[in-house]
């Protein structure tokens, strides 16, 4: 633990706060990687205002992998006295490689989360739209994921802080998959290691700048 507190320390030369929200401040830019096993997941995006953000976006699952532009939207934010919450809708056209073969492939997903100092919960659904020009069924892919999340004490600006975190995720016909995560964050970097039930490992990371 005292490396990884060492390591963000180090790597942390910027002032803002980095949140787990696939759109950020204006003029931000925004490096975000959910990654398991087997399935990689990255987005990197430029905020053109605080409500809208352009990026690429890669997923890959398996053999498979989907690279597309990507549009964000904050559809509706709820600020509170002590807490906020966020609607969230992305769209984007791009190709999905299987093996040898490329197609095209449509993209739309939509993201909620509430959150105070203290709790944290989030709800995301997305889908690939995938070509059915050839007469082979090919499925669309959709994954939904799940997460509820406490902070076990409530820091200051300049601490660094942590958060316990369940997830649940499911994709397809698969059956759900549980994972707890350590989520810590020091202004603009945040990572997530985090092992599920079922013995796999997962870490995220997301950085501002």
């Amino acid at each position: 633990m005292k490396m990884l507190t060492l390591f963000l320390i180090l790597i942390t030369s910027f002032s803002t706060q980095v949140q787990a929200h696939p759109v950020s401040y204006q003029g931000a830019t925004s490096l975000m990687s959910y990654n398991k096993p087997g399935e990689n997941e990255l987005l990197l995006t430029y905020s053109f205002q605080s409500y809208l953000a352009a990026g690429l976006y890669y997923f890959k699952v398996e053999d498979v992998s989907y690279t597309l532009p990507r549009i964000n939207y904050l559809a509706k934010r709820w600020n509170n006295e002590d807490s906020q919450g966020n609607i969230y809708l992305s769209a984007g056209y791009g190709t999905e490689k299987s093996y040898d073969q490329s197609k095209g492939v449509g993209y739309a997903s939509i993201d909620l989360d509430w959150e105070s100092r203290k709790y944290y919960t989030a709800a995301s659904y997305g889908r690939f739209f995938r070509d059915h020009s050839e007469p082979q069924l090919r499925p669309d892919f959709e994954m939904m994921k799940l997460r509820a999340g406490v902070a076990p004490y409530l820091a200051d600006y300049n601490d660094i802080n942590a958060w316990f975190i369940l997830q649940a995720d499911k994709q397809n016909d698969t059956g759900v998959e549980l994972t707890q995560f350590i989520r810590l964050f020091y202004r603009n970097v945040l990572v997530e290691l985090g092992a599920g039930f079922n013995g796999n490992w997962a870490f995220n990371y997301m950085v501002h700048f």
